[in-house]
């Protein structure tokens, strides 16, 4: 288990849960109604964008296509990025819930 934490100005206060290793973002999301509004939970539509912050940031993470192109699309990547498939995860890197799975403790901001 994991101790994950939620901070949005949503929130009345952080919120922090024990989260099972490999558990979706997204999934953790819709289970305890937490306001953070998704569409589709597949990486398409990027609504579920979420920083994150976790011990050893910054280090680089392989982002799936689907993620990326979604990031992209939406500004929080440049377009030269469609070539690549490293990214630096860092707390300013905007991610989709629907793609993180908890693997550590981590801060996640929306």
């Amino acid at each position: 288990m994991f101790r994950v934490t939620f901070e949005s100005l949503r929130l009345p206060a952080p919120r922090t849960l024990s989260v099972p290793a490999g558990t979706l973002l997204i999934d953790v999301i819709r289970s305890e109604g937490l306001p953070l509004w998704w569409r589709c939970g597949h990486g398409t539509c990027g609504a579920c964008a979420v920083t994150l912050c976790h011990d050893g940031q910054p280090v680089p993470v392989q982002l799936a296509k689907k993620e990326r192109n979604v990031l992209i699309r939406h500004g929080f990547l440049p377009s030269s990025a469609v070539t690549g498939t490293l990214f630096e995860d860092d707390p300013a890197q905007v991610r989709l819930a629907c793609h993180v799975a908890v693997m550590q403790d981590m801060t996640v901001r929306f």
